[in-house]
């Protein structure tokens, strides 16, 4: 029976630079959760990558291309898009659990070293303006290479919190 996720690994971190999530090792779609995740400075942007599978390090080539929607809910809502890029910038955050970043990032292709590796995400968002925001939409790293994780690290100073949960989708 299809449409089951059965729980790889998980991570809770505190004040760090860098975090990363790792464990994708078959050709199956697998699932990330993202929680309360927040900063050490008001403003600052959580910014995503994937993790190579040859060493777990972060990818940090100009090779990301995303595209996604932002509605906030109190201005309109507006379309963006990057191509070769060094990371993926999330919402900014504030710095308490009630200004963070939630998120779900569906992982396709990252064990093939065929195939380029992409995701798709809803991030929903609160920060330290008490603006709310849902974002929805994909990335891709344009590298024919086989990918792990994701990782994450902060545009600014530390981040305070974060749980991250890897899912295998069976």
């Amino acid at each position: 029976m299809a449409g089951k996720l059965l729980q790889v690994a998980t991570t809770s971190v505190s004040n760090v630079s860098t975090f990363s999530i790792t464990g994708i090792d078959t050709d199956d779609v697998y699932l990330i959760t993202l929680n309360n995740l927040y900063m050490n400075s008001d403003g600052a942007r959580p910014r995503l990558r994937f993790t190579k599978s040859s060493d777990s390090s972060a990818d940090t080539s100009s090779n990301y291309d995303y595209a996604n929607k932002d509605m906030y809910a109190t201005t309109s809502f507006s379309n963006n898009a990057n191509t070769n890029q060094s990371y993926y910038n999330g919402f900014s955050t504030g710095t308490d659990n009630t200004e963070g970043l939630r998120a779900i990032y569906y992982c396709y292709n990252f064990n093939s070293s065929s195939e380029y590796s992409f995701i798709t995400y809803e991030e929903l968002a609160t920060n330290n303006s008490g603006a709310n925001a849902g974002r929805m939409g994909g990335m891709v790293l344009t590298v024919n290479q086989s990918t792990n994780g994701l990782h994450w690290l902060s545009s600014s100073n530390n981040i305070k919190n974060a749980t991250a949960t890897l899912y295998k989708v069976v």
